[in-house]
């Protein structure tokens, strides 16, 4: 097993009492990239939307998120600006999403 800077491989996640950040949720296969376009391409286009479903198994809270962003990056809200969007998706992967039902793994097994 190949470990860097003595850290376990970012698969192997811990339990937790916080729940997963988008950003673990990809790195574990649970969402895809596209999920993550899609939602920043969603919140683009219609900024007043507050909430938004990833993967049809987690909600994320469009609130939060814009919250999180630099006053910088929200000078740009609502708009196609590059660095708003990498500022917006920079933030989507720090957040953690709620979960709104199981997935289908984990109704079969």
């Amino acid at each position: 097993m190949i470990t860097m800077c003595g850290l376990d491989p970012p698969l192997k996640m811990k339990k937790s009492r916080n729940p997963p950040r988008v950003l673990d949720l990809l790195l574990q296969g649970e969402l895809l990239d596209i999920d993550i376009d899609c939602a920043v391409d969603a919140h683009i286009a219609d900024p007043s939307g507050r909430s938004y479903v990833l993967h049809s198994l987690y909600l994320i809270d469009f609130g939060e998120i814009a919250a999180a962003l630099p006053d910088t990056a929200r000078l740009h809200a609502g708009t196609a600006d590059r660095k708003y969007r990498q500022a917006l998706m920079c933030a989507l992967l720090l957040h953690r999403p709620r979960r709104v039902r199981s997935s289908a793994a984990e109704q079969n097994g």
